[in-house]
């Protein structure tokens, strides 16, 4: 019997270390709603929304779910879909556009938003594993409104197109919303926004492949926001390769080998050299 009791109280207390937490969101049409690291709503694009309540005279689409915390996606199930929201923890309240624009709005709505609690920080590169692992480093520490540093060696680094690109994960997370994430002065040989919001270190444009990055974390609600990334030179001394044999007027040709004319921007072919245009 002592067992059975001990059995009981088992279960009773993992079913106390859950809580129901709600997703509530406006939208014209039912948005599919994406779950994952913590609850579970199918594989994407998720399930679609088929609860409603009314909140304060508006109408929102809600899913309810018994977990501690999860990270969530809206989307039309068509391809049109929003940024990574991470870190849920309590009842929440959205807008969403059906495409890719969204707004929290919970507090609007009488709920509440807990400060986010950053434990962990991670500069990771090259999106050749689920995970972004790939040469992910720790920064020193995280505490808002402090700057903290962590020097990448890319020296024997070999990537197709000599491309290397990163991304922030916090807390551990796979995925962190890099569109909320700003660049600071950043130099010619580094270029935003390539695919997904991450950034890339174009690695024949640098006398060095040894360089610091810095990371600031504003504070705020969510973990993946507010955050300021900046890359700056270090005792190895980085800045872009300049030769006298480069010619500026030289025509400019597309990675696919099109010429392309001088108001282009992005990545190009001049000189023989990969050259970043902004």
């Amino acid at each position: 019997m002592k067992k059975i009791f001990t059995l009981i109280a088992m279960c009773v207390m993992t079913l106390a270390a859950n809580a129901a937490i709600t997703i509530y969101v406006q939208a014209d049409e039912a948005p599919y709603l994406y779950v994952w690291n913590g609850a579970d709503n199918g594989t994407w694009p998720g399930t679609q929304m088929t609860e409603t309540a009314v909140v304060k005279g508006t109408t929102f689409w809600k899913k309810t779910f018994d977990a501690s915390g999860f990270n969530i996606i809206f989307n039309n199930g068509a391809g049109k879909q929003t940024k990574d929201i991470t870190g849920i923890i309590s009842d929440r309240y959205f807008t969403y556009d059906g495409e890719a624009a969204y707004s929290d709005v919970t507090e609007e709505y009488g709920g509440t938003i807990p400060d986010a609690t950053i434990t962990s920080l991670l500069l990771a590169g090259t999106h050749t594993t689920p995970q972004w692992g790939d040469g992910a480093q720790a920064f020193t520490a995280v505490e808002a409104g402090k700057k903290y540093t962590i020097t990448v060696d890319l020296t024997s680094v070999t990537i197709e197109d000599d491309m290397w690109q990163f991304k922030l994960i916090a807390n551990g997370g796979t995925w962190f919303g890099y569109s909320a994430v700003t660049f600071d002065g950043q130099p010619a040989w580094l270029a935003q926004a390539i695919s997904d919001d991450n950034f890339e270190v174009d690695l024949e444009a640098v006398s060095s492949r040894v360089f610091t990055f810095t990371a600031t974390w504003g504070g705020g609600k969510q973990a993946g926001e507010n955050w300021t990334l900046k890359a700056e030179n270090n005792t190895s001394g980085i800045a872009p390769v300049v030769t006298d044999a480069f010619d500026a007027s030289a025509p400019r040709y597309d990675l696919s080998g099109r010429r392309v004319s001088d108001s282009y921007h992005g990545v190009v072919i001049q000189n023989g050299h990969k050259v970043v245009i902004k």
